[in-house]
């Protein structure tokens, strides 16, 4: 039985995952730090939810004893962990929450997965974080959220290179109608323009289908290392779908460099 762990089970997209997954027979084990939303989660019997701060080494020690004593040795880590504040021009934010937020969106993340990996699958393990946009340019009012994403895009590149057991990548969603807005909503501190763009958003546009982000993921963890690992895919602009796949498929085995970060202009 395969064991999947996700990190903020509770999120929207941590808790459809986990459905998507537990349907597939395979065992989940999820962190949340507020239960809201998790009846059908904790009734399920092939399911395990632990209250976990990630920011908390301790927390992350106590998940990793549970999933040891549960005999356990996960074969997929999603972290669906994100924090979209502080929602301002870098200046005007207040610089403790600025690299708190660093914190929560890359550094405690990837302390989360150093913590669980030696509880991997030395066989094969996938591991999937999930990136916002500023891939290719500065998305304003987000500095901290969206710079954490970059890096840890590129330790996704990284941990590649230095792990031959790791399957690793990235996935940018693209807008989801999802609870984390909120947070931007309700800040006051929020920039206005900010705030205007998430509420027409909310109104207007469907958003990425939760349903085509389980199956992007599902797919990269199928396609394996030598296609997914290290790379940065979008889920709204990569023809991963079928029938284009197969051209992506010949194109990623071409080129090592394609979805990974590097300089623009590095041939004039």
């Amino acid at each position: 039985m395969r064991t999947v762990v996700i990190l903020s089970i509770s999120s929207d997209i941590g808790q459809h995952l986990a459905q998507k997954y537990l349907a597939q027979g395979c065992r989940v084990v999820g962190t949340f730090r507020h239960d809201a939303g998790l009846k059908a989660l904790k009734a399920h019997p092939r399911c395990m939810l632990v209250k976990c701060d990630v920011s908390k080494l301790a927390d992350l020690k106590r998940l990793a004893a549970k999933l040891k004593k549960a005999g356990a040795r996960w074969d997929v880590f999603i972290s669906c962990v994100g924090d979209l504040l502080p929602a301002r021009p870098f200046f005007e934010s207040n610089f403790k929450q600025w690299a708190d937020s660093m914190h929560v969106n890359s550094i405690a993340q990837l302390q989360a997965l150093h913590v669980l990996h030696p509880l991997r699958n030395r066989g094969k393990a996938d591991v999937v974080f999930f990136a916002g946009g500023g891939m290719n340019s500065a998305v304003e009012n987000l500095s901290a959220y969206t710079v954490s994403k970059i890096m840890l895009a590129k330790m996704c590149e990284f941990l590649d290179a230095e792990n031959k057991d790791l399957n690793i990548f990235i996935v940018g969603p693209g807008w989801t109608k999802t609870k984390i807005h909120q947070s931007v909503l309700k800040d006051k501190r929020s920039a206005a323009a900010k705030v205007k763009g998430t509420k027409g958003f909310l109104k207007t546009r469907k958003g990425t289908s939760l349903d085509d982000i389980f199956e992007c993921i599902d797919w990269l963890c199928r396609q394996g290392k030598r296609l997914a690992s290290g790379r940065n895919f979008s889920v709204v602009y990569d023809p991963w779908r079928k029938p284009q796949r197969a051209k992506l498929v010949k194109a990623l085995a071409r080129d090592k460099d394609m979805y990974k970060l590097r300089r623009s202009g590095n041939g004039f």
